[in-house]
């Protein structure tokens, strides 16, 4: 009997320890969104959620997303069909020396004039220091950063400080990024051009903003060349999903532009949000945007989010209103 109880600690203690490296967090999402496309109304309710799980042992990390979601984006008649649980983001990271790997699967991050990067097999990156410059080789299987690369090679690049300025330079298969931020005199800054190697598909964006009282003030604008596309997430938000010549939701084309202001505030513990930016269409047909954005963080960690969009352009098939609410939750 002694031994049966010494036995059961002993596994109780395991059991503790080999937990205790082991972190779950997840959020999940519910959206309810009403469209108005020129007198043709939508609604629909959509939900994501994400579960993060995280194994650490020394200096390895071992991560998986797993996402469940009822999209239906791409299905125009709104059929549900296609929900399913899908294994996202898994990697490994570690140290070798004083160089840190990364390898496995994982988005990188959205900027004003490009998506994320894809997801794909054998993704892998080396990260290391050397005086004070950051320099970072990756590459994978089929490897595609961004639409204006090539299927597959290595990227190499390095990012650091000069003169008090964020500086980045990467060279890709097909292009050349280059990324400049910093502060000068209270003003906020933030630089973003893609040089690519084809002829008319460069692109680039400009961020400047500054605190004037209890307002943030920003000035945004993305260009692109007649063969380039502007497919970002940020500011603007989705571009894939604004109004053109094409339609509501029809994304930006080759060669479209984007420009405007916006401005931000806290009022009676809500963040309020207004911007105002215009899609400049190839077609010689400008849409003006308004995009109202009011978030609440409530109790437990939830958040309210209300964003009134309304895409107004002179050809009507292109005019649009959206009300989009949003409840979050992480934890």
């Amino acid at each position: 009997m002694r031994k049966q109880i010494i036995a059961a600690a002993v596994a109780a203690t395991m059991t503790s320890v080999a937990l205790a490296d082991i972190s779950i967090t997840g959020q999940m999402k519910v959206n309810y969104n009403n469209n108005d496309n020129n007198g043709t109304v939508k609604n629909k309710v959509v939900t994501e959620s994400n579960l993060y799980i995280t194994g650490k042992t020394g200096d390895t990390t071992v991560y998986t997303e797993l996402d469940y979601d009822t999209h239906s984006d791409d299905n125009a008649s709104g059929d549900f069909s296609g929900t399913h649980l899908d294994v996202e983001d898994q990697w490994m990271s570690t140290k070798i020396g004083d160089v840190a790997v990364k390898v496995g699967t994982w988005n990188g991050s959205d900027t004003i004039i490009s998506k994320d990067s894809d997801r794909i097999d054998g993704k892998w990156e080396a990260k290391t220091t050397f005086a004070g410059v950051d320099l970072t080789i990756d590459g994978g299987n089929s490897y595609l950063d961004s639409t204006t690369d090539d299927a597959s090679g290595v990227n190499v690049k390095v990012a650091g400080k000069v003169a008090g300025l964020d500086v980045s330079a990467k060279k890709k298969n097909a292009a050349k990024e280059y990324t400049l931020g910093g502060t000068f005199a209270g003003v906020d800054f933030a630089y973003h051009t893609l040089d690519d190697d084809r002829s008319n598909y460069d692109k680039n964006s400009l961020l400047v903003g500054t605190n004037v009282g209890d307002f943030r003030v920003e000035y945004a604008q993305a260009n692109a060349d007649s063969s380039a596309t502007i497919d970002g997430d940020s500011w603007f938000g989705d571009a894939t999903k604004l109004a053109t010549n094409a339609g509501a939701a029809a994304g930006l084309s080759s060669g479209d532009d984007l420009k405007g202001f916006g401005v931000k505030t806290s009022v009676a513990g809500n963040t309020v949000q207004a911007k105002f930016f215009t899609v400049e269409d190839t077609g010689a047909t400008d849409i003006d945007n308004m995009k109202f954005i009011v978030t609440r963080p409530l109790a437990g960690g939830t958040t309210l989010e209300v964003i009134y969009h309304d895409q107004d352009s002179t050809t009507a098939a292109s005019d649009s209103e959206t009300v989009d609410v949003e409840l979050a939750v992480k934890f």
